[in-house]
């Protein structure tokens, strides 16, 4: 909608400019102005009384210079939003409202911005780039002109606002604006969005499975044709004779998993713990924990009478080869998936008993030509351990433990490593499990308590490969147990998480990376 400037904008103005059109200077009183809405409704502005002062920013959504600085800009704004109001208006008619507010969202501008389409803001202020600021007191007179300028001490916006807020005279009144001319402010421009598009679903997996009351130890897998495959055992309880492999999956594209399947039963001696994944050669493989021993067994118990055995698939999971052990995997139990070393190594973390070692974990290697696996490594004390790769092609290595989560560290791709030593996040005993992003970025997930019951479950993020941890965010918090995560990042780049739901089902995260990172502007 166009609008006409009123008569008494018009005789503003002219008292303003004077004869000769001149710009309005420092100490001068800036006339009401008559501005369009993103919507396109008339907006009438002389209401500077109602703040300590204005910053009047002219615009283009269309100008480099504006969005080199809108970070600068929002932060500002944001500093000094009680006593300063920021009023962003664009001058070039042909940027619309759906432009401009696309623009503004996408850069995290929470203050109003209009359109000057009568051109009466431009003639008031008469100024020849974007971006231009005004700072204005709370009568509307005019105390500063120019560019955002440096740091607070160096002439400009920044430094302007600083000193008038502080009851001081602003030092220097006008500076250069360098920008886009604004005559020329440039093509339409697609904006990318700083806070993505952040995306979120939590599932059970499944409400019920007949023939098995307890379900536990999931763990999650990608197939080559993007299917997403979770394992896990389930039974009467813990060490059940009836404990079996259950597999579930969720169809690329589809939001709802299929219903679980036992993929996996052998009775006199049921398979336990067990670690899904793809493999090198683009097979998927399962790798799992036979249980031993005497029987019956009391619930929970048995775990150190497994050995390991591996089946394959070249089907994406839906048929699977007969079982071959891995020797020497006698005691040996996995839980988290696999990484590939700086060196190219294939490695599956196990914890176990070790001959002449005694308790401890350690790197499973695949040989890719003779598909052996062997062990490498030995890292004494704590279990089930989950491994980073660092950009310099060390490891990190976090392990179960109570009351804090152990870790050790690996300079020869995990052939030797530190002694363990505890970190700062707390755990009860319980299963953690990490993920490093294509951004760089390492996840842990983990039950955060120091002992008792398991819960809440947590996502912490690490910046350095895995050194330091922050930005907590809390996935379950309600009584029950809340435990045994297992975390991957799929081609596509979601990220799926599953964890223990009280023992009765399976739960499944999964988010992108903007959900972890992103959030709408907000004040500190």
């Amino acid at each position: 909608m166009r609008l006409q400037v009123t008569i008494w904008v018009l005789a503003g103005l002219l008292a303003v400019m004077g004869q000769d059109g001149s710009a309005l200077a420092p100490g001068e009183q800036a006339p009401p102005v008559t501005f369009e809405t993103l919507d396109g409704f008339e907006r009438h502005m002389d209401n500077y009384h109602t703040r300590r002062g204005t910053v009047m920013l002219f615009l283009s959504s269309r100008c480099d210079a504006t969005l080199a600085q809108m970070e600068r800009i929002n932060a500002l704004h944001v500093a000094n939003r009680f006593d300063i109001l920021f009023i962003g208006v664009s001058l070039n008619p042909e940027e619309d409202g759906d432009e401009l507010r696309q623009f503004a969202t996408n850069l995290g501008a929470i203050f109003p911005i209009y359109r000057d389409v009568t051109g009466s803001a431009a003639a008031a202020f008469s100024l020849e780039t974007t971006p231009t600021f005004f700072l204005l007191d709370n009568r509307g007179k005019l105390l500063y002109r120019g560019g955002l300028g440096g740091e607070v001490y160096e002439p400009g916006l920044e430094r302007a606002v600083t000193q008038y807020l502080n009851g001081v005279d602003v030092e220097t009144a006008t500076t250069p604006a360098d920008g886009t001319p604004v005559d020329a402010p440039g093509p339409p421009r697609t904006v990318k969005n700083r806070y993505g598009l952040p995306m979120f679903r939590s599932q059970f997996i499944f409400q019920e499975t007949p023939g098995a009351a307890v379900h536990h130890c999931s763990t999650v897998a990608e197939a080559p044709n993007g299917d997403i495959l979770a394992l896990w055992y389930g039974g009467s309880y813990e060490s059940a004779e009836d404990q079996a492999l259950y597999m579930a999956r969720l169809e690329q594209g589809e939001a709802v998993w299929n219903a679980p399947e036992r993929v996996l039963v052998n009775h006199g001696e049921p398979p336990g713990n067990a670690v899904i994944f793809q493999g090198p050669d683009a097979r998927m493989y399962i790798i799992w924990g036979r249980m031993e021993g005497s029987w019956p067994k009391r619930r929970g118990s048995g775990w150190s009478d497994c050995r390991l055995l591996v089946r394959v698939s070249g089907d994406n999971g839906h048929s699977w080869s007969a079982d071959s052990e891995i020797d020497g995997s006698y005691g040996w139990l996995p839980r988290n998936t696999p990484v590939t070393l700086a060196d190219g190594t294939f490695a599956l973390p196990i914890s176990g008993r070790v001959q002449g070692e005694g308790s401890g974990s350690f790197l499973l290697v695949l040989d890719e030509d003779t598909g052996a696996w062997s062990r490498r490594g030995f890292i004494r004390g704590a279990s089930q351990p989950a491994v980073v790769v660092q950009e310099n092609g060390h490891l990190l290595c976090f392990m179960r433990s109570s009351p804090r989560t152990m870790k050790s560290a690996s300079t020869d791709h995990g052939h030797t490593w530190t002694p363990i030593e505890p970190t700062k996040l707390r755990n009860p005993g319980s299963g953690v499990d990490t993920v490093t992003l294509d951004s760089g970025r390492v996840l842990q997930v983990f039950t955060d308590t120091e002992s008792g019951s398991r819960y809440p479950m947590v996502i912490m993020q690490s910046q350095d490969g895995g050194e330091t941890w922050d930005d907590l965010i809390t996935l379950a918090t309600d009584y029950g147990e809340f435990s045994y995560p297992s975390i991957i990042q799929a081609s596509d780049g979601m990220i799926h998480l599953l964890y223990t739901y009280r023992r009765y089902s399976i739960m499944h995260t999964t988010f992108n990376e903007d959900w972890l990172t992103q959030q709408q502007a907000r004040p500190n």
